[in-house]
């Protein structure tokens, strides 16, 4: 029962007895009635001020719960949202050149984040978003110089690791490890007396240490005066952030794991799974592109078609897109695998990043679906951005900023729900 309805039953009580007090005369109405009679009335008027102030404060909460429902974004989230909002990258930066300390939003963000050290958090490197009733330019006269628009950022292909079901956990310092029971304890129906079995179960233990991925962005002060803060924010934000998002997805597909210099590289799918043999001779067909689907059916990790997803090279969309059931005898039905993929699978896409065919031949990665709520996946990484190595070339008015992201290794928590398969695109 809520708090207006509790003060809601106790008016009704309050006011019922009000009105039998006011129908007595008479000797009826003694001195006991009267002083009930007032207290009664100074509790009706206090009853009904808690009365209004709980439905204002439960109707608030109402429209919260509701906001909430349909975004899911707790109140520590809107928090977040705003000081991302309010925060610059720029002023980041500027801090971190000077040697001054954060303040205001920025010190804000960072406590909230756990990043210390002036590091930047990860959260806060997304695109500056301008209502849409700011994006067209204003006119100006003509002696008043040039109206410029945003700086547009280099374009990169979507992240791989959503659609993979990564999940990448914030680390705060320390080796990341990940444990996966690897063997199962056993159960079985016994007799009477009989000992049930006692099969151990066993884990697996996989850690990964940080690996550092980095990218520069050298300025002068007269490019940051022409196109203005907000545009240079804008260049901060999205090129940078586009630029390390890029590298971080093109390791998680095809990180060979190399540590030794110069390459850093993390273990990424194609390093984790098992390399398939070679399809048989022929282009893929829509047969083919069926029946890899359909293998991909293990009645745990997926169940039906709907709960498989494969994201392949682009010459092996491509051909997809292509292939039509009845290629053989001419007609060419009215469906593309591309199309039938869409419409049963759970996913079928491609990337640019995965890799280009050997020998005809072009791997993808297979996923299934069917346990979204387990973790299959993971990618951890350290939190933060660190700005690195600051310097300034004076003579020449330029500042060069050195940004620096610490990821882990693609560790595959549950190996079985990925595969790695191949299709033949050309003969």
């Amino acid at each position: 029962m809520t708090r207006s309805q509790t003060l809601q039953i106790r008016l009704s009580e309050v006011r019922q007895r009000l009105n039998e007090i006011s129908q007595l005369e008479g000797e009826a109405l003694t001195d006991e009635i009267r002083t009930e009679a007032d207290t009664l009335t100074a509790e009706f008027r206090d009853k009904e001020t808690q009365y209004r102030a709980a439905v204002v404060a439960e109707e608030e909460q109402r429209t919260q719960d509701a906001a909430e429902l349909e975004t899911g974004e707790a109140p520590e989230s809107r928090e977040r949202r705003e000081l991302r909002q309010k925060a610059s990258v720029g002023r980041y930066l500027a801090a971190a050149m000077r040697g001054q300390p954060l303040d205001g939003a920025e010190l804000e963000l960072a406590q909230a984040a756990g990043v210390e050290d002036r590091g930047i958090p990860l959260e806060l490197w997304t695109p500056p978003r301008r209502p849409a009733e700011e994006r067209a330019l204003t006119p100006a006269p003509g002696t008043t110089g040039i109206n410029l628009d945003l700086l547009r950022p280099a374009v990169f292909a979507p992240s791989i690791a959503d659609r993979l079901m990564v999940d990448m956990p914030t680390v705060m310092s320390g080796t990341f490890a990940s444990g996966t029971i690897s063997t199962s304890t056993t159960a079985d129906a016994e007799p009477k007396g009989d000992a049930v079995p006692e099969t151990a179960a066993a884990f697996t233990v996989t850690t990964t240490t940080p690996h550092r991925v980095g990218a520069s962005l050298l300025l002068s002060i007269e490019d940051v005066a022409a196109v203005g803060q907000e545009n240079f924010e804008s260049v901060l934000r999205e090129n940078i952030s586009l630029a390390l998002s890029d590298e971080l997805d093109d390791q998680l597909i095809n990180g060979d794991g190399d540590n030794t210099s110069p390459a850093n590289n993390l273990s990424g799918f194609f390093a984790r799974l098992t390399d398939p043999s070679a399809p048989a001779a022929g282009v893929a067909s829509f047969d083919t592109f069926v029946g890899v689907a359909a293998d991909g059916i293990d009645g745990l990790w997926a169940s039906m078609m709907d709960q498989v997803s494969i994201v392949c090279g682009v010459d092996t969309y491509r051909l997809s897109a292509k292939t039509f059931r009845d290629e053989a005898s001419a007609d060419l039905g009215d469906i593309s695998f591309a199309d039938y993929a869409a419409e049963h699978l759970a996913g079928w896409w491609t990337n640019k990043r995965m890799p280009a065919a050997a020998s005809n031949v072009q791997q993808a990665i297979l996923c299934r679906k069917g346990r979204e709520a387990m973790r299959t996946a993971v990618a951890p990484h350290w939190g933060f951005l660190a700005i690195d190595d600051i310097y300034s070339l004076a003579n020449k008015g330029q500042r060069r900023f050195t940004v620096s992201v610490l990821v882990g290794d693609l560790i595959l928590v549950q190996p079985d729900a990925y595969a790695q398969v191949s299709f033949r695109v050309s003969t």
